[in-house]
């Protein structure tokens, strides 16, 4: 129990002290309620003098958002008899796979408001990576943020840096929470979050299931799939939720849950695979073959009866709410079932492989690269390839989606990160092809058609001859399945046009140095270029991160020399990780000439100059002049006027010239003021190959 509050004679009314606060502050009793996490009806009631035992917690609050410090005198002197449970050893926990929550050994921490809460699991999502304060407004307010929203995220940074300091462990010496690259950036170990705790468990799950150590991989499988209790940041506003971390997060825990469902049945762990399963299932309503996996293993236990029932509720929401039937892995279960499980090929019926086209599920993508750094590009493409997961979208036309931008910008590593977050709505296989080649058109669109329909598990005698003929039974194909379809080096429309997909369960995703807009129905996202953080940051994944924080100022200058180009700094780590001996400084130094940088930006393969080449050829003869003219006689920013005078021309003909490079990704601009500038390894290229 605690002390009641009693007002000294010489102190006015709680409610009186807090409306005068909140009027000098200019704030809404609804917007002190939203930043303090004291409901509205209570603040009301406070400051109409009716609480006489106002909460400690409640008062806290207050004065921390109302920066009124008298406030501090009104907090009871409850003590609890469950204080500080836990010891010096005891570490800061903070967990965001369920509702978020933030503990120290077995004591619970209040982790503020619930905006406050909101901006911890964001930057939770992004862990040991920086979060731009356009993304914070967007989450926590979306199209409406206060006037004052600069001044709430840093007084919410505030806080949360001061709890978790309170907490941390004091021989870190740094916080927990950073200024970072004109953001925030939550600095944690895989210990102290679950989230990288569970991607670290999927690694090696993923590593074991490689070197075949399927006993390993099911302890680990089932390690990563406890540490889930709930959506991922269960409670929170859908736009926290169905942020592009968290849905790509939680396919991965329904990939790894599909995994242990085939292992632990295959290996008739009907009870385990029942445990890990069934929470899964529950929070995924309709995903089919988690269901699937959940009825073999409950009728492998004897309990075919509740294993039926599952069958028919999710059978009854499709029908009802989708207008569509199970599709056949479900209706393999359920059979299964109903003939009793008597072999693993019975139990798992996704796993078989039976006869006919109808069951090919081809992948085609290279893998993914572990050192891709942190991106918010992929976040809307990601979105709108999966966006037919909601019932809006559902019927609507084929996501067809462009990602573009300049030469050795990453689009092919972003566009196979992308497509494997995608792969549990595209569950009938990944398709690819690169149209890098001298092929004409319509040889390129015959030859890559061919190849898509025989991997969908069309025979070779019925692959048809015809162009006409294979794009619709090609798009035929794909009306019936969900398929997604990723081409690569795309140079103009007509190339992506017989390969657009119909129908609207499966989708297109498509890189190219340009906008397409020629491509009907397409959605384009711009690839920037790198941050200097995000260079250093590559940099460092590559050559070591010893070596980037031990020459930090020396790691920037490379991230400049580079351009910010994610291949060039890409080519650059790997000279350094091949050379151990090398410093950061000396690389450097060998950047400085600008004659000779191209030559050290080579590595195996990898070769930007080869890279701008091909960007280069891919430009009209006019535009191509008109970028080794400039690029020759401009190396500071320029105007269309100076365009005009070093081209020759009228400045109607000279802003028709840098407008063409602008959008062939080879000239930047214009600015506020007008000008232009070069890309530096892009004017450094062209002028190469103007003097050779």
């Amino acid at each position: 129990m605690g002390n009641r509050y009693i007002p000294s004679s010489d102190q006015h009314p709680l409610g009186e002290v807090v409306k005068d606060a909140r009027d000098r502050a200019r704030l809404s009793q609804r917007m002190v309620a939203e930043q303090s996490g004291v409901s509205l009806r209570t603040l009301r009631e406070i400051e109409r003098g009716r609480v006489r035992e106002p909460r400690t917690r409640s008062v806290q609050r207050l004065a921390e958002t109302l920066q009124e410090p008298r406030l501090l005198h009104f907090r009871t002197t409850t003590i609890s008899n469950d204080t500080d449970r836990y010891d010096d050893h005891d570490g800061l926990v903070l967990r965001i796979l369920g509702p978020l929550s933030l503990t120290r050994g077995r004591t619970n921490l209040h982790a503020g408001t619930p905006m406050q809460q909101s901006l911890l699991g964001l930057i939770a999502l992004h862990a040991n990576q920086s979060v731009t304060q356009a993304e914070m407004v967007e989450v926590l307010w979306g199209e409406d943020p206060p006037n004052s929203f600069n001044q709430l995220i840093h007084t919410y940074v505030s806080r949360l840096r001061a709890l978790m300091a309170e907490h941390q462990d004091p021989l870190s010496g740094t916080p927990a929470i950073q200024r970072r690259n004109g953001g925030y950036e939550l600095r944690v170990e895989g210990d102290q979050l679950d989230l990288l705790r569970f991607r670290q468990l999927t690694r090696q799950a993923e590593s074991a299931r490689l070197s075949g150590d399927l006993t390993l991989e099911v302890q680990l499988l089932t390690e990563s799939l406890k540490l889930w209790s709930g959506p991922v940041l269960a409670g929170f506003s859908p736009r926290l939720r169905e942020h592009p971390l968290a849905v790509a997060c939680s396919q991965q825990q329904i990939s790894s849950a599909l995994r242990f469902g085939y292992l632990a049945v295959t290996s008739g762990q009907y009870e385990q695979a029942i445990d890990q399963l069934r929470p899964v299932v529950r929070h995924q309503p309709l995903h089919e073959g988690l269901h699937a996996r959940l009825m073999v293993a409950l009728a492998g236990t004897g309990q075919q009866v509740e294993a039926l029932s599952l069958f028919s509720r999710l059978d009854r929401t499709l029908r009802r709410d989708f207008g569509i039937e199970p599709g056949a892995e479900l209706r393999a279960a359920q059979l299964s079932v109903l003939r009793g499980v008597t072999s693993v090929a019975d139990a798992v019926p996704s796993q078989r492989r039976p006869s006919g086209a109808e069951v090919e599920r081809p992948y085609e993508l290279s893998p993914d690269t572990n050192d891709l750094v942190g991106r918010t590009e992929h976040r809307p493409v990601l979105l709108h390839l999966t966006q037919g997961g909601s019932r809006a979208g559902l019927f609507g036309p084929a996501p067809v989606a462009s990602l573009y931008g300049p030469p050795g910008a990453g689009k092919s590593v972003l566009a196979v990160r992308v497509a494997n977050s995608s792969r549990l709505r595209y569950v009938d296989g990944i398709l690819y092809a690169d149209m890098h080649n001298a092929l004409p058109d319509r040889d390129q669109a015959h030859t890559t058609l061919g190849r898509f329909l025989r991997a969908l598990g069309t025979l070779e005698r019925d692959v048809p001859l015809e162009l006409a003929e294979r794009i619709s039974a090609y798009r035929s194909l794909l009306a019936e399945r969900r398929v997604l379809v990723v081409v690569d080096n795309v140079a103009h429309h007509e190339q992506i046009q017989p390969l657009l997909p119909g129908g609207f369960s499966s989708a297109l995703l498509f890189s190219s140095r340009m906008p397409l807009t020629g491509v009907p129905g397409a959605r384009h996202f711009p690839l920037s270029l790198f941050t200097t953080e995000q260079a250093v940051q590559l940099l460092g994944r590559i050559a070591g991160e010893d070596r980037t924080l031990a020459e930090r100022a020396e790691a920037d200058r490379i991230a400049e020399l580079c351009g910010h180009l994610p291949l060039a700094v890409r080519v650059v780590g790997q000279r350094l990780a091949t050379r151990p001996h090398w410093t950061l400084a000396r690389m450097a130094d060998r950047l400085l000439d600008e004659e000779t940088r191209l030559f050290e930006l080579v590595h195996g393969d990898l070769d930007v100059s080869s890279r701008l080449d091909t960007g280069v050829a891919a430009l009209p003869d006019r535009a191509r002049q008109s970028l080794l003219t400039l690029a020759n006689a401009r190396t500071a920013p320029f105007t269309v006027l100076d365009a005009a005078d070093s081209l020759g021309c009228g400045p109607a003909d000279a802003e028709d010239a840098v407008d063409s490079l602008v959008d062939h990704q080879m000239l930047n601009g214009p600015d506020d003021t007008g000008r232009y500038t070069f890309p530096p390894l892009t004017r450094i290229h062209a002028r190469w190959r103007q003097s050779h």
